[in-house]
Protein backbone atom coordinates (compact mmCIF):
# COMPACT_ATOMS: atom_id res chain seq x y z
CA UNK A 1 0.00 0.00 0.00
CA UNK A 2 1.39 2.89 -0.88
CA UNK A 3 1.75 6.36 1.12
CA UNK A 4 0.86 9.88 -0.70
CA UNK A 5 0.66 12.83 0.84
CA UNK A 6 0.77 15.89 -1.83
CA UNK A 7 -3.03 17.06 -2.23
CA UNK A 8 -6.40 18.99 -1.78
CA UNK A 9 -8.62 17.37 1.14
CA UNK A 10 -11.99 18.95 0.77
CA UNK A 11 -14.36 19.19 3.81
CA UNK A 12 -18.04 19.74 1.96
CA UNK A 13 -20.29 20.25 5.12
CA UNK A 14 -22.21 23.65 5.96
CA UNK A 15 -22.34 22.58 9.37
CA UNK A 16 -18.27 21.15 9.92
CA UNK A 17 -15.40 22.94 11.14
CA UNK A 18 -11.91 22.32 9.86
CA UNK A 19 -9.95 22.73 13.17
CA UNK A 20 -10.51 18.88 14.06
CA UNK A 21 -9.89 18.63 10.54
CA UNK A 22 -6.61 20.05 10.60
CA UNK A 23 -5.66 18.73 13.96
CA UNK A 24 -6.09 15.42 12.35
CA UNK A 25 -3.98 15.76 9.70
CA UNK A 26 -0.89 17.97 11.48
CA UNK A 27 1.33 14.68 10.31
CA UNK A 28 0.77 14.38 6.81
CA UNK A 29 2.53 16.95 4.51
CA UNK A 30 1.84 18.57 1.83
CA UNK A 31 -1.74 18.70 1.87
CA UNK A 32 -4.39 21.83 1.42
CA UNK A 33 -7.52 21.70 3.33
CA UNK A 34 -10.23 23.43 1.79
CA UNK A 35 -13.98 24.37 3.05
CA UNK A 36 -16.32 23.91 0.42
CA UNK A 37 -20.27 24.39 0.36
CA UNK A 38 -20.49 21.59 -2.54
CA UNK A 39 -18.38 18.73 -3.73
CA UNK A 40 -15.52 19.85 -5.65
CA UNK A 41 -13.92 18.53 -9.29
CA UNK A 42 -10.72 18.14 -10.92
CA UNK A 43 -7.44 16.89 -10.68
CA UNK A 44 -5.55 17.24 -7.06
CA UNK A 45 -8.03 16.67 -5.05
CA UNK A 46 -7.31 13.33 -2.57
CA UNK A 47 -9.89 13.36 0.02
CA UNK A 48 -13.56 14.22 0.78
CA UNK A 49 -14.83 14.49 3.85
CA UNK A 50 -19.22 14.41 3.19
CA UNK A 51 -22.37 14.62 5.53
CA UNK A 52 -25.75 12.11 4.42
CA UNK A 53 -26.38 15.21 1.74
CA UNK A 54 -23.96 15.27 -0.59
CA UNK A 55 -23.59 11.48 -2.34
CA UNK A 56 -20.58 10.46 -4.45
CA UNK A 57 -21.03 7.59 -6.88
CA UNK A 58 -20.24 6.97 -10.18
CA UNK A 59 -20.54 10.08 -11.38
CA UNK A 60 -18.62 12.53 -8.89
CA UNK A 61 -16.15 9.75 -8.99
CA UNK A 62 -15.41 10.92 -12.90
CA UNK A 63 -14.63 14.18 -12.03
CA UNK A 64 -12.17 13.27 -9.30
CA UNK A 65 -9.70 11.59 -10.74
CA UNK A 66 -6.93 11.76 -8.07
CA UNK A 67 -9.36 10.81 -5.14
CA UNK A 68 -7.99 8.51 -2.64
CA UNK A 69 -10.76 8.03 0.57
CA UNK A 70 -13.95 9.63 0.90
CA UNK A 71 -14.70 9.96 4.95
CA UNK A 72 -18.83 10.12 5.59
CA UNK A 73 -18.78 12.71 8.86
CA UNK A 74 -21.44 10.86 9.97
CA UNK A 75 -22.47 7.24 10.93
CA UNK A 76 -25.09 6.52 8.08
CA UNK A 77 -23.41 5.99 4.79
CA UNK A 78 -26.88 5.69 2.89
CA UNK A 79 -25.21 8.85 0.45
CA UNK A 80 -22.49 6.82 -0.63
CA UNK A 81 -21.85 3.67 -3.51
CA UNK A 82 -19.53 1.59 -1.88
CA UNK A 83 -19.18 -0.47 -5.08
CA UNK A 84 -18.55 1.95 -6.88
CA UNK A 85 -15.83 3.41 -4.65
CA UNK A 86 -14.44 0.34 -4.08
CA UNK A 87 -14.32 -0.06 -7.72
CA UNK A 88 -12.49 3.06 -8.66
CA UNK A 89 -10.27 2.27 -6.02
CA UNK A 90 -11.20 4.37 -2.82
CA UNK A 91 -11.25 4.29 0.24
CA UNK A 92 -14.62 4.94 1.79
CA UNK A 93 -14.91 5.36 5.85
CA UNK A 94 -17.95 5.97 8.45
CA UNK A 95 -17.78 7.85 12.37
CA UNK A 96 -19.57 5.20 13.82
CA UNK A 97 -21.52 5.64 17.14
CA UNK A 98 -20.24 9.12 17.45
CA UNK A 99 -23.53 10.62 18.27
CA UNK A 100 -25.48 7.30 19.72
CA UNK A 101 -26.26 9.21 22.79
CA UNK A 102 -27.26 12.46 21.75
CA UNK A 103 -29.92 10.43 18.99
CA UNK A 104 -31.23 8.00 21.97
CA UNK A 105 -31.70 11.09 24.43
CA UNK A 106 -33.56 12.52 21.26
CA UNK A 107 -35.49 9.54 20.62
CA UNK A 108 -37.04 9.00 24.28
CA UNK A 109 -37.25 13.13 24.60
CA UNK A 110 -39.97 13.05 21.76
CA UNK A 111 -41.29 9.69 23.43
CA UNK A 112 -42.16 11.34 26.58
CA UNK A 113 -42.94 14.92 24.94
CA UNK A 114 -45.55 12.72 23.04
CA UNK A 115 -46.86 10.95 25.77
CA UNK A 116 -47.06 13.85 27.92
CA UNK A 117 -48.69 16.12 25.50
CA UNK A 118 -45.48 18.54 26.26
CA UNK A 119 -45.60 20.28 23.07
CA UNK A 120 -48.62 19.89 21.89
CA UNK A 121 -50.36 21.45 25.04
CA UNK A 122 -47.95 24.23 25.13
CA UNK A 123 -48.90 25.32 21.39
CA UNK A 124 -52.83 24.82 22.77
CA UNK A 125 -51.96 27.81 25.10
CA UNK A 126 -50.08 29.82 23.06
CA UNK A 127 -53.32 29.99 20.64
CA UNK A 128 -55.33 30.80 23.96
CA UNK A 129 -56.67 27.69 24.67
CA UNK A 130 -56.36 26.21 28.84
CA UNK A 131 -57.47 22.74 28.65
CA UNK A 132 -54.89 19.77 28.92
CA UNK A 133 -57.10 17.60 27.11
CA UNK A 134 -56.29 19.17 23.83
CA UNK A 135 -53.44 16.39 24.18
CA UNK A 136 -54.32 14.56 27.07
CA UNK A 137 -51.36 13.31 29.20
CA UNK A 138 -50.53 9.63 29.43
CA UNK A 139 -48.58 8.20 32.05
CA UNK A 140 -44.71 6.93 30.66
CA UNK A 141 -44.01 4.29 33.61
CA UNK A 142 -45.79 1.01 32.10
CA UNK A 143 -46.36 2.36 28.00
CA UNK A 144 -45.07 0.28 25.55
CA UNK A 145 -42.31 1.43 23.49
CA UNK A 146 -41.74 -0.28 20.22
CA UNK A 147 -37.99 0.06 19.11
CA UNK A 148 -37.51 -0.95 15.23
CA UNK A 149 -33.91 -1.85 14.69
CA UNK A 150 -32.09 -2.74 17.63
CA UNK A 151 -28.21 -1.54 16.75
CA UNK A 152 -25.82 0.76 18.79
CA UNK A 153 -28.73 3.36 19.59
CA UNK A 154 -31.81 1.37 19.63
CA UNK A 155 -29.98 -0.51 22.17
CA UNK A 156 -29.05 3.04 24.05
CA UNK A 157 -32.71 4.00 23.58
CA UNK A 158 -34.12 0.64 25.30
CA UNK A 159 -31.76 0.94 28.41
CA UNK A 160 -33.33 4.61 28.55
CA UNK A 161 -36.73 3.36 28.00
CA UNK A 162 -36.18 0.54 30.70
CA UNK A 163 -34.86 3.20 32.95
CA UNK A 164 -38.48 4.67 32.67
CA UNK A 165 -40.39 1.54 33.39
CA UNK A 166 -41.63 1.53 29.92
CA UNK A 167 -42.17 -1.96 28.56
CA UNK A 168 -39.78 -2.40 25.50
CA UNK A 169 -40.44 -4.60 22.61
CA UNK A 170 -37.47 -4.22 20.00
CA UNK A 171 -37.65 -5.73 16.28
CA UNK A 172 -34.43 -6.27 14.37
CA UNK A 173 -34.73 -9.30 12.06
CA UNK A 174 -30.54 -9.25 12.55
CA UNK A 175 -30.86 -9.38 16.21
CA UNK A 176 -33.37 -12.18 16.86
CA UNK A 177 -32.77 -12.11 20.59
CA UNK A 178 -31.64 -9.65 22.74
CA UNK A 179 -29.32 -9.79 25.56
CA UNK A 180 -30.89 -6.70 27.00
CA UNK A 181 -32.99 -7.04 30.61
CA UNK A 182 -36.51 -6.04 29.82
CA UNK A 183 -36.49 -5.67 25.76
CA UNK A 184 -38.55 -8.25 24.28
CA UNK A 185 -37.65 -9.31 20.71
CA UNK A 186 -40.43 -9.19 18.55
CA UNK A 187 -42.09 -9.29 15.06
CA UNK A 188 -42.97 -5.96 13.02
CA UNK A 189 -46.64 -6.65 12.95
CA UNK A 190 -46.75 -7.48 16.60
CA UNK A 191 -44.64 -4.70 17.74
CA UNK A 192 -46.77 -2.00 15.63
CA UNK A 193 -50.25 -3.20 16.92
CA UNK A 194 -48.84 -3.20 20.53
CA UNK A 195 -46.96 -0.05 20.65
CA UNK A 196 -48.21 3.33 22.31
CA UNK A 197 -44.98 4.76 20.66
CA UNK A 198 -42.80 3.54 17.96
CA UNK A 199 -39.00 4.71 17.19
CA UNK A 200 -37.46 4.20 14.34
CA UNK A 201 -33.83 2.99 14.57
CA UNK A 202 -33.15 0.87 11.33
CA UNK A 203 -30.61 1.87 8.98
CA UNK A 204 -31.21 3.35 5.69
CA UNK A 205 -31.15 0.55 2.79
CA UNK A 206 -32.93 -1.12 -0.33
CA UNK A 207 -34.31 -3.05 1.82
CA UNK A 208 -35.48 -0.61 4.44
CA UNK A 209 -36.56 2.10 2.47
CA UNK A 210 -40.49 2.71 2.82
CA UNK A 211 -40.20 0.05 5.92
CA UNK A 212 -43.39 1.81 7.14
CA UNK A 213 -45.99 2.33 4.62
CA UNK A 214 -49.37 1.97 4.67
CA UNK A 215 -50.40 -1.24 5.88
CA UNK A 216 -47.52 -1.07 8.48
CA UNK A 217 -49.44 2.44 9.58
CA UNK A 218 -52.75 0.48 9.79
CA UNK A 219 -51.58 -2.26 12.01
CA UNK A 220 -50.47 0.93 14.36
CA UNK A 221 -53.43 1.83 17.06
CA UNK A 222 -54.83 5.39 16.62
CA UNK A 223 -53.85 6.14 19.86
CA UNK A 224 -50.11 5.60 18.87
CA UNK A 225 -47.32 7.73 18.04
CA UNK A 226 -44.26 7.44 15.44
CA UNK A 227 -40.86 8.89 16.07
CA UNK A 228 -38.56 8.47 13.71
CA UNK A 229 -35.06 10.10 14.33
CA UNK A 230 -33.44 8.00 11.81
CA UNK A 231 -33.93 8.49 8.16
CA UNK A 232 -36.71 9.67 6.47
CA UNK A 233 -36.77 7.58 3.82
CA UNK A 234 -37.78 4.71 6.45
CA UNK A 235 -41.60 5.68 6.14
CA UNK A 236 -43.84 6.55 3.34
CA UNK A 237 -44.09 10.20 3.62
CA UNK A 238 -47.63 10.07 1.94
CA UNK A 239 -49.17 7.25 4.05
CA UNK A 240 -47.81 8.65 7.54
CA UNK A 241 -49.84 12.27 6.38
CA UNK A 242 -52.63 10.58 5.82
CA UNK A 243 -52.94 8.36 8.89
CA UNK A 244 -52.53 11.72 10.46
CA UNK A 245 -55.16 13.95 8.93
CA UNK A 246 -57.23 10.99 9.03
CA UNK A 247 -56.65 10.27 12.84
CA UNK A 248 -55.39 7.06 12.38
CA UNK A 249 -52.34 8.21 14.27
CA UNK A 250 -52.29 9.94 17.25
CA UNK A 251 -49.28 11.86 16.02
CA UNK A 252 -45.74 11.45 15.33
CA UNK A 253 -42.32 13.18 16.12
CA UNK A 254 -39.91 13.97 13.13
CA UNK A 255 -36.13 14.85 13.16
CA UNK A 256 -35.38 14.36 9.40
CA UNK A 257 -37.13 15.32 6.35
CA UNK A 258 -36.61 15.10 2.89
CA UNK A 259 -35.78 17.80 1.36
CA UNK A 260 -34.04 19.42 4.58
CA UNK A 261 -34.62 22.32 4.80
CA UNK A 262 -38.59 22.02 4.00
CA UNK A 263 -39.80 23.82 1.23
CA UNK A 264 -42.64 26.30 3.02
CA UNK A 265 -45.38 23.90 1.00
CA UNK A 266 -43.51 20.61 2.59
CA UNK A 267 -46.83 18.31 3.80
CA UNK A 268 -45.04 17.88 7.27
CA UNK A 269 -45.18 21.25 7.73
CA UNK A 270 -48.95 21.13 8.19
CA UNK A 271 -49.78 17.46 9.64
CA UNK A 272 -51.67 18.06 12.66
CA UNK A 273 -50.50 16.87 15.86
CA UNK A 274 -46.74 16.77 14.26
CA UNK A 275 -43.54 17.77 16.13
CA UNK A 276 -40.41 18.66 14.21
CA UNK A 277 -37.20 19.13 14.92
CA UNK A 278 -34.19 20.68 12.40
CA UNK A 279 -32.24 16.97 12.12
CA UNK A 280 -30.55 17.88 15.70
CA UNK A 281 -30.78 14.92 17.47
CA UNK A 282 -27.12 14.45 16.82
CA UNK A 283 -25.94 17.61 18.38
CA UNK A 284 -24.72 18.60 21.34
CA UNK A 285 -21.15 19.98 22.35
CA UNK A 286 -19.48 17.25 22.77
CA UNK A 287 -20.18 15.46 19.60
CA UNK A 288 -20.15 18.87 17.02
CA UNK A 289 -16.17 18.21 16.61
CA UNK A 290 -15.89 14.40 16.87
CA UNK A 291 -16.92 13.37 12.99
CA UNK A 292 -14.55 16.26 11.51
CA UNK A 293 -11.77 14.48 13.92
CA UNK A 294 -12.37 11.11 13.11
CA UNK A 295 -12.87 11.70 9.41
CA UNK A 296 -9.20 13.79 9.49
CA UNK A 297 -7.60 11.00 11.20
CA UNK A 298 -9.33 7.71 8.15
CA UNK A 299 -7.92 10.38 5.55
CA UNK A 300 -4.37 11.02 7.73
CA UNK A 301 -4.32 6.68 7.47
CA UNK A 302 -5.08 6.63 4.36
CA UNK A 303 -2.49 9.26 2.46
CA UNK A 304 -0.08 7.50 5.14
CA UNK A 305 -0.65 4.02 3.69
CA UNK A 306 -2.78 2.53 6.94
CA UNK A 307 -6.01 1.53 6.99
CA UNK A 308 -8.57 3.60 8.27
CA UNK A 309 -10.59 2.99 11.26
CA UNK A 310 -14.44 2.31 10.49
CA UNK A 311 -13.93 1.78 6.52
CA UNK A 312 -16.96 0.72 4.71
CA UNK A 313 -15.20 0.44 1.45
CA UNK A 314 -11.62 -0.70 0.69
CA UNK A 315 -9.92 -0.19 -3.04
CA UNK A 316 -10.07 -2.96 -5.39
CA UNK A 317 -6.90 -4.29 -7.18
CA UNK A 318 -7.16 -2.24 -10.93
CA UNK A 319 -6.48 -4.26 -14.38
CA UNK A 320 -3.27 -2.78 -14.38
CA UNK A 321 -1.87 -4.31 -10.81
CA UNK A 322 -2.45 -0.55 -8.95
CA UNK A 323 -4.54 0.99 -6.82
CA UNK A 324 -5.46 4.42 -5.77
CA UNK A 325 -4.86 3.54 -2.04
Amino acid sequence: MTATHAGQVVLVDPVGTLEPVRAALEGVPGLELVHAERLPRGAGIVAVLVPPEVPVGTAELRELPDLRVVAATATGYDHLDLEALSAAGVWATRCAGYCDEEVAEHAIAFTVDLLRGITLLDRSVHAGEWDYARAAPRRVGGAVLGIVGLGRIGREVARRAVALEMEVLAADPAVPESDLSGVRPTGLEELLGAADVVTLHAPLTPETRGLIGARQLAAMRPSSYLVNCARAELVDRDALGEALRAGRLAGCALDVLVPEPPAADQPERSWPRTLINPHAAWYSPQSATEPYRRAGEAVAAVLQGREPRDAIARPQTNPTGGNRG
